[in-house]
C-alpha cells in the first residue's frame, strides 16, 4: 500500500469495501473474499499470490470437505447402499478388512459383479492376514481375530475373483485410514490409536479440478496397489488347510 501510494480509505475506495474491512485485512491478517482479491491486487499493482499465497488453493481444498461424521457407524446403511449402486467409473476400497461393508448391503459380491459387467473398475486393497502389518493392528487394538475377519471376507468375495475388471490385492502396510472411492466421492475412515475403525471419524471428501485432499489419498493409494500382491483366487492354496 505504502509503494502504491494509497491509504487503508484509498484502497477501500478503489475495491469498493468499508475502511474497517481492509482495516481487519491489515491488522488482523484476514484474507478477503476472492473477487477482492482481484480487485485489491489489481489496485495495489501486484500479483495476489505475493500477498496471500496460497489462499485460493486452501479454499478450494476447504470446499472438498462435503462432511463429517463422528464415527464411521454414524453413517446410514443406505448411504453406503446408495453410493455402490451409484458408481459408474470406480470403485476403490483400501482397508484390512472393512467387514462391515457386506453387513450394509444385501449381497456385496453380486453388487460388484454387477459394477464390473456395467463397466466399473473395482479395486479392493486389503489386509495379508498372514502380514505384520495386520498383526500389529490386532495388538494395538487389543483384540484378537482380524486375520480371520480378514479371510471371511476374501472367502465372501471369492465368487466375484476372476471377473473381469475386478482386482484384488493383498497388502502388508500400514493402515493410516480406511478410505472408499466411489467415482469421485472419497470417504475417509480416519485411524485413531488402539480405537477400532468404526468408533473412528470419517470424511467425505469430493474430488474435482482444484482438489488437493483426494490427490493426497489417491496417491497413496496407488503408492500401496503397487506393492501389494495380486489375489487371484481364496482361500490359497497353501491357506486352504488353515482357513478350513
Amino acid at each position: 500500500m505504502a509503494q502504491a501510494g494509497l491509504s487503508q480509505v484509498r484502497l477501500a475506495a478503489a475495491v469498493g469495501v468499508d475502511p474497517k474491512t481492509v482495516e481487519r485485512w491489515v491488522v488482523q491478517g484476514r484474507t478477503p473474499h476472492p473477487r477482492h482479491r482481484v480487485a485489491v491486487s489489481d489496485a495495489l499493482g501486484c500479483d495476489a499470490a505475493a500477498l496471500w499465497g496460497d489462499a485460493d488453493r486452501a479454499e478450494a481444498a476447504t470446499q472438498e470437505i462435503v462432511g463429517v461424521y463422528p464415527a464411521r457407524r454414524a453413517v446410514p446403511s443406505g448411504t453406503w447402499r446408495a453410493f455402490l449402486a451409484g458408481v459408474e467409473q470406480r470403485f476403490e476400497l483400501h482397508a484390512f478388512a472393512a467387514t462391515f461393508l457386506p453387513d450394509q448391503t444385501l449381497d456385496l459380491t453380486a453388487e460388484i459383479v454387477s459394477m464390473a459387467a456395467r463397466g466399473v473398475r473395482v479395486r479392493l486393497l486389503l489386509g495379508d492376514p498372514d502380514g505384520a502389518a495386520v498383526a500389529v493392528r490386532t495388538r494395538e487394538e487389543g483384540g484378537t481375530g482380524l486375520a480371520g475377519r480378514i479371510a471371511l471376507v476374501l472367502s465372501y468375495l471369492a465368487p466375484a475373483l476372476g471377473t473381469p475388471g475386478v482386482e484384488v490385492r493383498l497388502h502388508d502396510s500400514t493402515l493410516y485410514a480406511t478410505t472408499f472411492r466411489f467415482d469421485d466421492d472419497l470417504l475417509v475412515n480416519t485411524h485413531v490409536w488402539g480405537a477400532p475403525a468404526g468408533a473412528n471419524p470419517l470424511l467425505h471428501l469430493k474430488d474435482g479440478p482444484e482438489a488437493a485432499i483426494v490427490p493426497a489419498y489417491q496417491a497413496g493409494f496407488e503408492r500401496v496397489w503397487s506393492i501389494a500382491q495380486p489375489l487371484d483366487a481364496w482361500p490359497r492354496t497353501e491357506d486352504s488347510d488353515r482357513v478350513a
